[in-house]
């Protein structure tokens, strides 16, 4: 989706004229009357692009001008101060058939002035110089005409507009502009895409249809809303189980993912695939393939483009995370656990949660270890988000990354495949059995305990004193520190209640085992470094 950004058009956008009031009606269309000519070929960059008859009635009605005597800059977007000042401009011709402002300080002022005791908008913006969304500009030129001159001619369903929601803040104005013909949607869907800038194309159109009822088109939205049924039906299918591997072939966990095209192209999480080996992917019937490769990833935004190999899967469409709004119903579709595949109904409990630069959104859909990577899926069955965390002893405190976020990462480099893209890094001890203090690592007193007679070999147990703050930080710590030292992950076994996690170092020689023991009542980190 275009991001927004400050706009550098400002008077030169749109251009209007004092019309004589003495032999109009008040309050009609028919205050709107062809006051300049449209030369052919006026604008060198609008020719007989889909929008030309817009930009010639905007042009001739006096409404929209071009950015100069033979450019109208058709991609060019609009500020909310424009958007703003077209309103109140619509507004004041339709009423008295003139557009008559006095200057101002800044030079939109006095439109929002006349904007806001019209009741056109209801509160001030806070940055006026900034883009205008689609939705944006259609709550501000909802309130440009009465209801009387935005009768409705065509049935659109509540719902129906694919990525506008009737419970939106901004839906009452687009579901009016749909229904009076103003907006058509930008696709055969009547897909709205509200999060995007408004374009001075886009303006010229709605303009244009704004003020000759004539040029409005008709539509029919039928659809609705999916039920839990039918997500599950249209949208699981896409949505596979991943397992992964270490370079000793040993199962290490799991994940899951999704297709966004059919040829393999699919989302997971960066850190479902980190540092492992191998992948495979399991798909809901049962079949299994291999991932191939990896396009591109950010471990900031925790997002990663692969390649499963094969070809015919189901996809999920990409919605529009910008529009999502608190409160807006959403589904999760995983394998939590490694198990079944689940679909969890829920709702967008906060939009916008900042997490070191990242706003995530935060549901209360199920969610559980194994569904990173996982679809979130809002009620018209398009993904805009991919499960990835959750908040430790929360109540359904879940986050999900925006899928808008996957726009910054590329599907055109060569796929490279994971064995190559995480190699085991190089040891930094250069030899064994010269054991890396871990005590030094950890801020924890360990106790060697030396037990090569034994067994004839190097054989060393590390038993923590008792810990007095969260048992989990030197566990975590451990991990940092062997992924720092060039070991791979090998699983886990369970031993009393306790899992003991298992290590392999990158020449294979070497493994390390900890995990919690508990001693008289007391947990300790127990720790075990042994030849493989």
């Amino acid at each position: 989706m275009k991001k927004r950004a400050v706009s550098i058009f400002l008077s030169l956008l749109l251009a209007f004229s004092v019309l004589p009031i003495t032999t109009l009606a008040a309050g009609t269309l028919s205050n709107f009357t062809k006051v300049n000519t449209y030369q052919s070929g006026q604008f060198s960059d609008v020719s007989n692009q889909w929008f030309a008859p817009y930009v010639q009635t905007a042009y001739e009605y006096n409404l929209v001008n071009g950015t100069s005597a033979t450019t109208f800059s058709p991609s060019k977007n609009l500020s909310i101060a424009e958007a703003i000042k077209l309103a109140a401009c619509l507004h004041s011709i339709y009423n008295t058939g003139s557009a008559s402002f006095p200057s101002g300080s800044p030079w939109y002022q006095p439109y929002v002035d006349y904007a806001l005791s019209n009741g056109i908008i209801s509160a001030p913006y806070a940055n006026y110089t900034a883009n205008a969304t689609r939705a944006d500009f259609a709550v501000i030129l909802a309130g440009a005409l009465p209801d009387e001159a935005l009768t409705a001619k065509n049935q659109i369903d509540d719902n129906a507009i694919p990525d506008v929601a009737v419970s939106y803040s901004y839906a009452p104005a687009v579901y009016k502009l749909y229904r009076a013909g103003v907006l058509t949607g930008s696709d055969s869907a009547g897909t709205f895409y509200p999060g995007s800038s408004i374009t001075r194309d886009a303006v010229a159109s709605i303009v244009a249809r704004m003020a000759s009822t004539a040029l409005r088109q008709p539509l029919t939205l039928t659809k609705k809303v999916f039920t839990t049924t039918e997500i599950a039906t249209q949208c699981s299918p896409a949505v596979f189980y991943i397992e992964l591997f270490s370079k000793t072939g040993k199962s290490i966990g799991s994940g899951s993912g999704f297709f966004i095209s059919s040829s393999g192209l699919a989302v997971t999480c960066f850190h479902v695939i980190d540092g492992v080996t191998s992948a495979k992917i399991k798909t809901k019937d049962g079949k299994s393939y291999n991932v191939t490769g990896v396009y591109d990833y950010n471990e900031t935004t925790d997002l990663a483009l692969i390649q499963v190999g094969g070809s015919g899967f189901p996809y999920l469409k990409l919605g529009d995370s910008d529009s999502a709004v608190t409160g807006a119903s959403i589904y999760a579709i995983g394998y939590p656990l490694g198990v079944d595949q689940t679909v969890t109904p829920g709702t967008i409990t906060n939009a916008s949660h900042p997490i070191d630069g990242v706003n995530y959104m935060m549901t209360n859909a199920s969610i559980s270890p194994g569904s990173s990577g996982g679809a979130l899926i809002d009620a018209f069955g398009k993904v805009i988000g991919v499960t990835c965390a959750f908040y430790y002893g929360g109540q359904n405190l879940n986050l999900a990354v925006p899928i808008n976020l996957l726009g910054s990462l590329s599907s055109t480099k060569t796929p490279v495949a994971l064995s190559t893209l995480f190699p085991a890094n190089t040891v930094y001890y250069a030899s064994y059995p010269a054991i890396p203090d871990f005590g030094a690592y950890t801020g924890i007193p360990l106790y060697d305990q030396d037990y090569s007679a034994q067994y004839g070999a190097q054989y060393y147990a590390y038993l923590s004193a008792s810990y007095s703050g969260d048992i989990e930080d030197p566990l975590d710590n451990y991990v940092d520190l062997l992924y720092l030292e060039g070991f791979d992950y090998d699983g886990y076994v369970t031993y009393n209640g306790y899992n003991f996690y298992s290590f392999i170092d990158a020449t294979g020689a070497w493994s390390v085992t900890f995990g919690l023991l508990d001693v008289s009542g007391t947990e300790m980190v127990l720790l075990i470094i042994s030849p493989t």
